[in-house]
């Protein structure tokens, strides 16, 4: 950057309305005003508790906390009553329906027994047990002669991070500079553990990356398929030899768990090699924007595959979710469907449907 400041460059400068940069949903983050409004949310918050700390320097650590809360409430009412006059983001977004329609997802319907359950998600009755949807449904799917694999997002990340790590890390990339950061292992474990260091460019994750670094990306996707062909041989070698030195980056993505890094190597052998190289294609293209929202299951029988997405009677996609099923249908094209799993018609307490009734085999 060369010319300083700029005046009149972004939207609001120029009276236009601001583009919309909605932050995951969240437990604690899912209402619209805490998505899109995150930064002035968290901005304001700062600037008051800093503010409130300086008037009353003797406080209390437990008075600090009430201070915090009252002054996050303070800050979100203001911020609701802002936007209901004049809101600075516009934010409408498809609504769930609009976008099975729009992208002709397959919706498989099932009407198990719900039942009442202290544990949280364990909501289905089946065989005198007490299961979770996701857990039914793999049931459901299994007896049809499905393997099955939970997936999510996790074992894309540690697949991302065996497989790419000699990319991003690599010293020629003149945007890499070393940083440190927490062990995520001594976290989970409670415990005090070594300050991790790598090398990480400065736009890893976004875009800008992947346009400024397309060539390498290219040369080091083409290690994957040595003649041009994907093969799984070829992918699980490499897998298998990268798997200790790509520690540094999965532990930076949050994909440290040797579990994980097992789902991930049973991708390689549940699923096409080039089906392998796509989605790391995907994820490299735009990381930070791709890489949640991912369906609950992988499914694979002989040269088949499935993803699926598991929903309870009263789950909605997230934002994350509709965003992954427009990639897929527009870049991927992955096989995908959604089971969801409705409570039968005595159970909800009110008429059934067309949707609801609604199946496919």
């Amino acid at each position: 950057m060369t010319l300083g400041f700029r005046t009149g460059i972004c939207n609001g400068c120029r009276g236009l309305p601001l583009v919309p940069a909605p932050a995951a949903a969240i437990p604690g983050r899912t209402s619209k005003i805490k998505r899109f409004y995150w930064r002035e949310l968290i901005f304001a918050e700062m600037e008051r508790l800093a503010d409130w700390k300086a008037a009353n320097p003797e406080a209390s650590a437990e008075v600090i906390s009430e201070a915090r809360k009252r002054i996050k409430k303070e800050v979100l009412d203001e911020v609701k009553a802002l936007h209901s006059t004049t809101p600075k983001y516009d934010m409408r977004e498809p609504s769930q329906a609009e976008v099975l329609q729009r992208y002709s997802v397959e919706v498989e319907v099932f009407r198990p027994t719900y039942t009442q359950s202290p544990e949280k998600g364990s909501v289905i009755l089946r065989e005198g047990a007490v299961i979770s949807p996701e857990a039914y449904a793999t049931q459901q799917f299994e007896e049809r002669g499905w393997s099955v694999m939970s997936l999510e997002s996790t074992p894309l990340h540690a697949l991302f991070g065996v497989m790419m790590w000699l990319l991003i890390e690599h010293p020629s990339d003149p945007e890499n500079r070393v940083v440190g950061f927490g062990s995520r292992t001594a976290f989970e474990n409670s415990e005090q553990g070594p300050i991790i260091h790598m090398h990480l460019p400065t736009d890893f994750g976004t875009r800008g990356y992947s346009r400024r670094r397309a060539k390498a990306i290219d040369e080091h996707l083409a290690l994957l398929t040595p003649d041009g062909i994907p093969e799984r041989g070829v992918l699980l070698d490499l897998f298998d030899y990268w798997r200790a030195p790509s520690e540094r980056l999965r532990q930076y993505l949050w994909a440290h768990r040797e579990d994980d890094v097992d789902r991930a190597r049973r991708l390689i052998e549940a699923l096409p090699a080039e089906t392998i190289d796509a989605i790391l294609r995907y994820l490299i293209t735009d990381y930070w924007g791709r890489y949640v929202g991912w369906p609950d299951l992988l499914l694979s029988r002989d040269s088949e595959f499935l993803l699926v997405e598991v929903k309870s009677s009263s789950d909605r996609l997230s934002a994350e979710q509709m965003q992954w099923i427009a990639g897929n249908h527009d870049i991927l094209k992955l096989p995908f469907r959604i089971a969801k799993l409705h409570r039968p018609q005595r159970q909800r307490g009110h008429r059934a449907t067309p949707s609801d009734d609604a199946a496919h085999d």
